[in-house]
């Protein structure tokens, strides 16, 4: 009797463990990370390097056939005032979309602009880049779909004075 009562304890204890675990990881594990690092870093393709921003919008179709085109006012792309991002899609349902732009040449740290959907594939957002007294400044403007399997986008490169 003293032995089947020791195994119900053992097994009690057990159970609570199992439960105590999983509690535990619960909030202690992000698991939205484990589940992005397993789709892997993003596969982003650039925009012709004849481009330029300072000019003209340039266009980037990425890998699942979606057209992104981005536009930038005022030309000049001056720090410290705002700016307009104007991007125009064939797809007129991205959801969650946003404009994540980074210097490349110098840590400014990153900036998440949110894009506004106007309806009928056109998107809008509204930011201002920091200023920097080195000057010569290079950037990164991604905007990124994400798959179930996958991350996608497009990289749009500018520079600034």
């Amino acid at each position: 009797m003293a032995e089947k009562q020791q195994n119900n304890i053992k097994s009690i204890i057990l159970q609570l463990g199992i439960v105590l675990f999983i509690v535990v990881g619960y909030f202690l594990i992000d698991f939205n990370k484990i589940y992005q690092s397993l789709k892997g870093e993003a596969k982003f393709i650039t925009q012709n390097s004849q481009c330029d921003l300072h000019k003209s919008s340039c266009t980037i179709k990425i890998q699942d056939g979606t057209i992104f085109t981005l536009d930038v006012e005022p030309k000049t792309i001056p720090l410290m005032k705002p700016l307009k991002f104007t991007i125009k899609s064939n797809n007129a349902n991205l959801k969650n979309l946003a404009l994540n732009i980074y210097a490349t040449n110098m840590a400014m740290g990153e900036f998440y602009l949110p894009v506004k959907n106007l309806g009928n594939g056109n998107y809008e957002a509204i930011g201002t880049l920091p200023t920097c007294p080195l000057g010569k400044m290079e950037w990164n403007a991604d905007i990124r779909i994400e798959k179930a399997t996958e991350n996608i986008g497009a990289r749009f490169q500018f520079k600034t004075d």
